[in-house]
């Protein structure tokens, strides 16, 4: 009896080991049914849920879907249900997701097929389609970016001036209420209250905007395309009068950060953890000239600097080479890229659950971190990656605890 029971617990080990160490997840098409492709995907704060718009072969239009490492992809129906039958599904796009996948932000196509008309919505898990109206005196708009929580909303919108289009962003509150924010309406991030927005001040100039305390613009000809979900750290590429190039930016203290890559390197895809201490760009390198080398996604955690993905990982990577840098989940655990003879993927990087501040070791200091974010929401500390610290990421912990990557 003894030995069936050890026998049982060293396949639960395993299997634990298995899906939540060092792996990666590849995202096929099953679910999907047949399609000629879709838009770029985006990854859910929590890591576990994938969101994109597919064009379905059977509709000849896009409708948004979402996919799980479980259940595969899905289409969003209007009734908040999911189906595999696109016919069912919303026509539109996919934007943004909430940090467990309950809340899909998008927007719908509508009216005539060859010139459709567009709103914004949100759809709730169970629930339903939630169209989110125009601020008053504008006649467009797009929802950007959700909040984790799913309630509030970033995106923009267009009114009339002077015989010019002139657009804002916009912000929409849990009960669709609309506040207008005199920014140009890029939204390049949104935090995870939703309280904080990264926009642009004009051209030259990026933006941090927060509720109740106003907007500071960058130094000029910076942009910052990335903020981490506690609305403090931007990121993005600086032009300071020292130097120039890939920068922190710490809005409430107005101050900067070099953090150089020792190479030519251009950013188009921006995206930072929680609490902005580690970074996921995507982009290309270019050679002293300028002259394109190769697309490139780059790794950054405080302490160590700036990696190229394909070196720190190269079990994964060294003849299939990630290019596209998609999605960081919000404890820096998940990355979701784009890989040449893979497709998109998803690497969880942790070695060991319940290895909490990431030093190979389950020890007294990762006991520490999750008593001290008891109840709290988010967070590496979120062991098991359910959107709250508690006693079952306390027990993870002690399950492991002593255990080391060898």
């Amino acid at each position: 009896m003894m030995r069936r029971i050890g026998l049982v617990a060293l396949v639960c080990c395993g299997f634990v080991a298995l899906l939540y160490g060092q792996r990666l997840v590849r995202l096929d098409g099953e679910g999907a049914g047949r399609s000629y492709g879709g838009g770029l995907p985006r990854l859910s704060p929590n890591g576990q849920v994938v969101l994109t718009d597919i064009r379905s072969a059977i509709t000849d239009k896009p409708h948004p879907a979402m996919w799980t490492v479980r259940d595969r992809w899905w289409y969003l129906k209007r009734d908040g249900g999911l189906t595999r039958d696109p016919r069912e599904a919303i026509w539109g796009y996919a934007r943004d997701v909430s940090y467990d996948g309950s809340v899909v932000l998008g927007n719908e196509l509508y009216g005539n097929p060859r010139d459709p008309s567009l709103r914004p919505f949100r759809w709730r898990r169970g629930v339903g389609i939630e169209y989110l109206p125009f601020p008053p005196g504008t006649y467009r708009a797009v929802g950007l970016k959700v909040s984790w929580d799913g309630e509030w909303v970033a995106g923009a919108a267009a009114f009339w001036r002077g015989g010019y289009e002139e657009r804002w962003a916009v912000r929409w509150s849990p009960t669709g209420q609309t506040e207008l924010i005199d920014l140009m309406g890029r939204v390049q991030d949104f935090s995870a209250s939703g309280r904080e927005i990264l926009d642009a001040c004009n051209y030259f100039q990026s933006a941090f905007w927060r509720a109740g305390w106003g907007t500071r613009c960058s130094l000029p000809f910076s942009n910052f395309g990335g903020l981490s979900g506690d609305g403090r750290v931007a990121i993005g590429v600086g032009v300071h009068p020292e130097w120039s190039g890939l920068a922190r930016w710490f809005p409430d203290e107005d101050r900067y950060e070099p953090v150089p890559a020792n190479m030519r390197f251009s950013p188009f895809k921006h995206r930072v953890s929680f609490d902005g201490r580690v970074m996921l760009l995507g982009g290309s390198e270019y050679d002293r000239d300028w002259n394109f080398v190769r697309d490139l996604v780059l790794f950054w955690e405080e302490g160590r600097g700036w990696s190229d993905l394909n070196e720190i990982y190269p079990q994964f990577f060294r003849d299939r080479p990630a290019r596209f840098g998609y999605g960081l989940s919000g404890d820096g655990r998940y990355i979701l890229l784009g890989a040449e003879g893979l497709g998109d993927v998803i690497l969880d990087r942790f070695g060991i659950q319940g290895d909490v501040d990431g030093d190979d070791c389950v020890d007294d200091a990762d006991l520490l971190m999750v008593l001290f974010r008891f109840g709290r929401r988010y967070g590496p500390e979120d062991v098991n990656v359910d959107g709250i610290v508690d006693e079952q990421d306390l027990l993870m912990v002690l399950s492991r605890f002593g255990e080391c990557v060898r």
